[in-house]
């Protein structure tokens, strides 16, 4: 959007300023990896969201946690009241087909229906050893195997008349006489296309049939029989066929849904930082994320438990592992991102239950291996090394880069940081120039540092991890927080973060009206805070190396966190007011830090940076009245200057629903700014972020 208006054409009735910004002054270098991304899995944010296969339970391998405990969120965010709806639910209260320990319980034919005929869940004879697959068994006339797609429970699919759809399975019809048809039915159950399912070959053989809506809609898939005998299917796959990546033999496994990968890339971030989270950790008992089973062909990789699912009824929530490490990697590759895995350091979710391995354990021993085979699998020579064969198997025979390493996710305490340090070594030895990342837990309001820094802040070799969930109020007064870190030894890693909780009200902060103190989740105001926090993030970035989001993806309505950069339903992907104050942070930001001389007017943010001629400044207002600023600029040249504004009310939210149309409410809008004599006049509107980039012929300044 563009508003021919300028700033300085505004009525500059309140307040005003005047900053002098010396872009030839020896200034610290930003970070080029300041801005990223973290990916978890959760509110579908894979399985169900950025996995382009449609078909929930897609193997029959569906493992589901049983319900037991509180899910995972600061005490602050769970209301009053609210504990008795994570209450147990008793185990044989479960529709479950069998019961394994720890938690976990498999229902292998869950979100599949069968209407006629028989239905049951088979290991006989599996195409892969041990893996399930689904037998469905007919007499005479005709069964229909349904699956809504996710999260289940209603029509989840999306068709769209403009994008045929491939469907793919394993089939073994040889004990069959009769056929077999694919069809995508609406939300009515009216057939909007269909396909005949071909029997070629004896044995198990791969199928496939293209399909085209011919009509956008949500829906369903169905798999019809007419005839008598049995039908084994497997590794059920529905996907547009514009996927991400489609064509590129690299894509050989796992694929992506392309809107919201796009979306991601419109962030222009710098790193990933993948799989977790708390789904590193898991809760006990083999639940942690082991990326070894993340990788190879899709038919061999078996699926696990979600914890997320603890706040899910029936625990409905199982990771396929669809997006394992190579699809991690490869979506790194495709966007120019660093990838920053995040492995198990031995440790479970500590704020789940406390539970370590013992250090001198042979289960932790493995631990260790299962590291250093990480760095072995993604870097190594595919002609000496196992783990490097599969990578290249995959279709990536060349390394992949491989700079950093996560050990562990919001572990602290003596245990976790005797692990750290047992990995540390190791990874020393054997990769010398990785840099390794170590955490302390998450950072509560009233502390003033991670933990982690007393031990390692001294150490250029490491990166102290620090996680905040806080409140709007809370950011607005931390925007110099990293002023007094220390400089020369271990930089920092802002490995999760927003403004997301009870909206109290501080002693710097917009006026908030009451009604907002329960905070409804990406409201304009949080946008705001985290957009005043990222100038005192973006003055720091000599110390604070990285940052990102979290979480990063919501399917809408059916989400475990309430606060997310990016909501999708089947259909649509909508940017939140947050998500556009991450892109225009990381869209406009120089190579080196900018000093500003002058006093900013009570209640504005500010950070400039430079880099190939061109300053960008942004001004942060949480006012209630505008703000007139005159800016003069070493160097500047006279002429046009881009500028972004994003503004609404405090209360304003972009909004999707399952079904329906995006209806939003904040978006980003272009304006245009006149440099005249190397100065140039704004006026920030209330409770307003402005960004501006003005040409300079400064050169880059010497450090």
């Amino acid at each position: 959007m563009t508003d021919t208006t300028t700033p300085s054409e505004t009525d500059p009735s309140h307040g005003s300023a005047r900053l002098l910004l010396r872009t030839g002054q020896p200034t610290t270098p930003i970070s080029p990896t300041l801005y990223g991304l973290f990916l978890e899995d959760i509110n579908f944010g894979c399985d169900g969201g950025l996995s382009a296969n449609l078909v929930n339970n897609y193997s029959f391998e569906g493992v589901y946690l049983t319900n037991g405990t509180l899910p995972y969120a600061p005490l602050e965010l769970i209301p009053d009241g609210a504990r008795e709806r994570f209450a147990a639910m008793a185990p044989e209260d479960l529709p479950l087909e069998a019961t394994t320990p720890a938690g976990r319980h498999r229902d292998q034919l869950r979100h599949w229906r069968l209407e006629g005929g028989r239905l049951e869940s088979s290991r006989l004879g599996a195409a892969t050893p041990g893996a399930s697959f689904a037998r469905l068994q007919l007499d005479g006339g005709q069964a229909t195997l349904e699956n809504h797609g996710y999260p289940g429970g209603r029509p989840g699919m999306a068709f769209d008349t403009e994008r045929p759809m491939l469907l793919s399975l394993l089939l073994r019809t040889d004990a069959f006489d009769g056929t077999l048809e694919a069809r995508l039915v609406d939300t009515a159950g009216t057939v909007v296309a269909s396909g005949a399912l071909h029997q070629d070959a004896p044995g198990w053989h791969q199928c496939q049939v293209q399909l085209t809506p011919a009509t956008t809609t949500l829906g369903s898939l169905q798999l019809v029989l007419t005839g008598s005998g049995t039908v084994d299917v497997d590794e059920v796959r529905l996907v547009h066929e514009d996927h991400w990546g489609a064509g590129d033999p690299r894509w050989s496994q796992g694929l992506l849904r392309r809107d919201l990968v796009e979306a991601l890339g419109a962030l222009k971030p710098s790193f990933l930082r993948f799989p977790g989270g708390c789904i590193v950790e898991g809760c006990g008992d083999g639940s942690h994320f082991d990326w070894k089973k993340t990788v190879g062909p899709l038919v061999t990789r078996r699926a696990e438990y979600n914890l997320w699912g603890q706040a899910r009824e029936d625990g409905d929530y199982s990771q396929s592992n669809q997006i394992g490490f190579y699809e991690y990697f490869l979506l790194c590759e495709d966007l120019g991102l660093a990838p920053i895995p995040v492995v198990w350091a031995g440790d479970s979710c500590q704020t789940r239950q406390d539970e370590h391995l013992p250090l001198e354990s042979a289960e932790f021993a493995a631990v260790i291996q299962d590291a250093l085979d990480l760095i072995e699998w993604a870097t190594g020579d595919a002609t000496t090394n196992h783990w490097a064969a599969l990578r290249a198997a995959a279709g990536h025979p060349e390394p992949f880069p491989l700079d950093h390493l996560g050990i562990g996710n919001e572990n602290f305490g003596p245990e976790y940081l005797a692990h750290f340090q047992r990995i540390k070594d190791a990874v020393d030895r054997a990769h010398p120039g990785l840099t390794v990342i170590v955490n302390g837990g998450v950072i509560r309001p009233d502390e003033t540092a991670d933990p982690a820094w007393e031990i390692y802040g001294e150490d250029e070799k490491v990166l102290v991890d620090e996680h905040f969930y806080n409140s709007p109020a809370w950011l607005f007064n931390a925007t110099d927080r990293y002023d007094s870190y220390p400089r020369g030894g271990a930089r920092l890693f802002l490995g999760e973060y927003a403004a997301y909780l009870g909206y109290d009200l501080g002693d710097r902060h917009p006026a908030v009206p009451e009604d907002m103190l329960a905070p409804e989740p990406n409201t304009w105001l949080s946008a705001l805070a985290e957009a005043a926090f990222l100038t005192g993030v973006e003055r720091n970035a000599d110390v604070v190396a990285f940052s990102c989001y979290a979480p990063l993806l919501n399917l809408v309505e059916n989400g475990q966190w309430p606060h997310c950069l990016i909501d999708f339903s089947p259909s649509h992907v909508v940017q939140t007011a947050n998500y556009f104050v991450q892109q225009l942070f990381a869209t406009r930001v120089g190579e080196h830090v900018v000093p500003l001389d002058g006093e900013l007017p009570d209640g504005v943010f500010a950070s400039a940076t430079l880099g190939d001629g061109v300053l960008h400044l942004k001004l942060v207002s949480i006012g209630a009245t505008p703000v007139t600023i005159a800016l003069e600029v070493d160097g500047a040249q006279d002429g046009a200057a881009a500028g972004t504004v994003i503004g609404g009310r405090l209360d304003a939210v972009n909004r999707l629903s399952f079904d329906g149309e995006p209806r939003m409410e904040v978006e980003p809008r272009t304006v245009e700014l006149q440099v005249r004599n190397g100065s140039v006049d704004v006026v920030l509107e209330p409770t307003s972020v402005l960004a501006v980039s003005i040409a300079t012929a400064a050169p880059a300044p010497a450090v």
